[in-house]
């Protein structure tokens, strides 16, 4: 039988809201609110988390939104670009913010955080990525600590819930990233527009760097004076530990890249605005004018909203470089028309991967990828089991 959820109901003499819970009255605000609505969403989903605990009176202290307020200006100026973890941190304290902002922080317990965890199961989120937005949550609370906003006891408490684990929870298990083929790849590069691009992809697909390290290069970052080609990002994953990067650019490679090559040395290789550009001459020669093409697309755009059942945003301008943001919505398209199973840049990695370990060895496939650890590369790089079957065939 299923346990029924208390009610939020009028306190009749106050005209406030109430709602009990294990036989404890909360007041949650005037009835009929927003205010009261949040805070018995709140209690509810801490009562629930706990099985039927009551949740611990509010205690004084600084809140949860005025503490937020300034670790996120912190994380903005720590996290710079090309690093994408400060739009993580801010995706993973949304529900946080929005269900207990007006909360004290030092109330903020396991209770709460596994109240939002769960709201993220409900949203069909995989294990592992909830695990890693839980973990962004708890270093707010390890931040805040060390700036004396709460006590150290309130960051030791997160971190004692445990992860979820595989097979004892009702999160569902991410997909795990596949190599993607080769005939799959062309396939799509065949349906994309951007010569640069197509030029980015497969500079990914041969070199197994990642995305943004590719988006980012400059003439002045290839060293040109022996062969392979050395590049050497500027900014890269592992920069902050003092981690050195180098990718090496074979003729394959080098073939590619000779075109894009720019007299100016600090100018990013590959343009989006320059692609842009060429598309829209490229309309012009096809008799269109540069009227009949906006209205066109503001057409596109708004029948797209209206199908989302929102308004049409205005189109922005191209950026400076790509990111990986970028190039997977361009190898969304791509694939739709190609009629293909859709992929993303980060499986390119993967392919390369698994055949520097085919045709070399673990540890040239780690140097190349630039990991610190054969562990790490070892799950990049597919098992070639046709090489065990065969192995046993012969010795078994």
């Amino acid at each position: 039988m299923k346990a029924r959820i208390p009610s939020l109901r009028l306190h009749k003499p106050s005209g406030r809201a109430v709602v009990t819970l294990s036989g404890k009255d909360h007041y949650c605000g005037p009835f009929g609110s927003p205010a009261a609505q949040q805070e018995y969403q709140r209690l509810l989903g801490e009562w629930l988390a706990s099985g039927g605990t009551p949740p611990a009176a509010a205690r004084s202290g600084i809140t949860v939104a005025e503490m937020l307020v300034p670790y996120l200006k912190f994380t903005d100026d720590y996290y710079r670009p090309p690093s994408q973890e400060a739009g993580k941190i801010r995706r993973a304290l949304r529900p946080v913010a929005k269900r207990y902002g007006h909360t004290f922080a030092k109330n903020f317990g396991p209770l709460s955080l596994r109240a939002v965890r769960e709201i993220w199961i409900a949203e069909g989120l995989a294990r592992k990525h909830i695990n890693q937005l839980s973990g962004r949550i708890v270093r707010a609370w390890r931040w805040a600590a060390e700036n004396e906003m709460v006590p150290a006891e309130c960051w030791h408490a997160l971190k004692a819930v445990s992860g979820l684990r595989a097979g004892r929870t009702a999160a569902r298990e991410g997909r795990v990233v596949r190599p993607v083929a080769d005939a799959v790849v062309e396939a799509t590069l065949a349906e994309i527009k951007a010569p640069q691009v197509v030029a980015i992809l497969r500079l990914l697909r041969l070199t197994g760097a990642r995305a943004g390290e590719i988006c980012s290069m400059r003439t002045a970052d290839i060293d040109r004076s022996a062969t392979p080609w050395t590049f050497t990002p500027r900014t890269h994953k592992t920069a902050h530990h003092g981690h050195e990067r180098a990718i090496y650019l074979g003729p394959k490679a080098r073939e590619i890249l000779e075109p894009w090559l720019r007299d100016d040395p600090e100018a990013i290789l590959f343009s989006p605005r320059e692609a842009v550009a060429a598309i829209r001459e490229a309309g012009k020669a096809a008799h269109r004018s540069d009227a009949d093409r906006a209205r066109n697309a503001r057409n596109q755009r708004n029948a797209t909203a209206r199908k989302r059942g929102g308004k049409a945003r205005r189109k922005r301008e191209p950026g400076e470089q790509y990111d990986a943001s970028a190039l997977g919505h361009a190898i969304k398209r791509a694939c739709e028309r190609a009629g293909v199973d859709r992929w993303h840049t980060h499986q390119l990695r993967h392919t390369a991967a698994t055949e520097l370990r085919r045709a070399a060895d673990l540890e040239t496939a780690r140097v190349v990828l630039g990991h610190r650890s054969p562990g790490i590369t070892a799950v990049y790089a597919e098992v070639d089991s046709a090489n065990a079957a065969a192995a046993m065939e012969r010795l078994g």
